[in-house]
């Protein structure tokens, strides 16, 4: 936001509003502390070239092993870009049952922006976000509101290429383990295997979708349920699910990937180290970090958002094999 914006706003000059930022003694204190307000509301600072230099990265639900695994990586980079710029990157926690007003973060901390990770689709807020005029930048959701920048990654395209992997190998009963119901990436993730069922012209059995959390105890608790389904492969939305799952067989009697083929989402480092080593998806978590920074600070400078993916790469390795005749 500029000043003449500003201006325009709160139904004053430019000039007006440039001498209240600068504290200004021709300008009143009621005129100069309304101006300053609205200011720090949108973000908007004189300082550094009329650039704020303080951001907040807020993760919600993100204090769990599964999601901080995820979720570190991609602060890393985006932290990385921060520092080029010379910002001050703040990290804030909250839970879905104590989210904390957004705009009144900003004011009280002089934060110029925001990067939420970890928010899901039900979440106070993706409500509050939906009107906000804070710049925000949104990992893995989604609201439309052009001063909420969004960016993730290409969650859709990356499984449907994983089923056609897996039909390729034969398999014909193939299910799939999502996490959370209530989030996009789930969402996004179980639309890639939808396609790649029809693709493959493989007919859709809603008993082999199942639901749960992003954790290696998701995967466990479903074994036994995909084990009575006779799949012979099942897609899962993250490696923490389907190294819970793979482990579950185990306990069900099956092995990995003779008797049943198992893909994971993220490529952790533990992915290439597991027995078997993990079919999955590689994220470029740096990326990610890198490219968030970059959007944020667009529109911190008042430019227009946008929603954006970044690249993908399957990766193959031991835990898909051909289907057992």
């Amino acid at each position: 936001m500029t000043i003449k914006e500003i201006a325009s706003k709160l139904g004053l000059s430019a000039s007006t509003v440039s001498k209240a930022l600068n504290n200004a003694s021709d300008v009143s204190a009621n005129t100069r502390n309304r101006v300053n307000n609205y200011a720090r509301s949108v973000g908007f600072s004189l300082h550094r070239n009329q650039e704020a230099k303080r951001i907040c990265v807020l993760f919600e639900n993100m204090d769990s092993h599964s999601n901080s695994q995820v979720g570190y990586p991609v602060l890393t980079g985006f932290q990385q870009a921060a520092n080029t710029y010379h910002y001050e990157v703040v990290i804030e926690h909250c839970s879905d049952k104590t989210p904390p007003n957004l705009k009144k973060l900003c004011q009280e901390n002089n934060f110029c922006g925001l990067m939420i990770m970890g928010t899901k689709l039900n979440s106070v807020i993706i409500k509050e976000l939906e009107t906000t005029n804070i710049p925000v930048m949104l990992m893995d959701s989604y609201v439309k509101n052009p001063r909420v920048a969004c960016i993730s990654s290409d969650n859709i395209n990356s499984v449907a290429s994983i089923v056609e992997h897996l039909i390729g190998l034969g398999h014909k009963k193939i299910g799939f383990l999502g996490g959370d119901k209530h989030s996009i990436v789930t969402r996004e993730r179980f639309s890639g295997y939808l396609i790649g069922l029809i693709e493959g012209d493989i007919e859709f059995n809603s008993n082999y979708v199942r639901y749960g959390n992003y954790t290696e105890s998701c995967g466990l608790e479903a074994a036994d349920y995909f084990a009575e389904q006779g799949v012979t492969a099942v897609v899962c939305a993250s490696d923490l699910i389907a190294i819970g799952l793979i482990n579950g067989f185990k306990k069900c009697g099956l092995h990995v990937p003779d008797d049943v083929s198992v893909s994971g989402f993220d490529n952790l480092d533990i992915a290439r180290y597991f027995i078997p080593s993990l079919t999955t998806v590689k994220q470029d978590f740096i990326s990610l970090g890198e490219n968030a920074f970059t959007l944020l600070r667009q529109s911190i400078k008042g430019n227009k958002t946008k929603r954006i993916t970044i690249h993908t790469e399957p990766i193959f390795r031991d835990s898909t094999a051909p289907a057992k005749k």
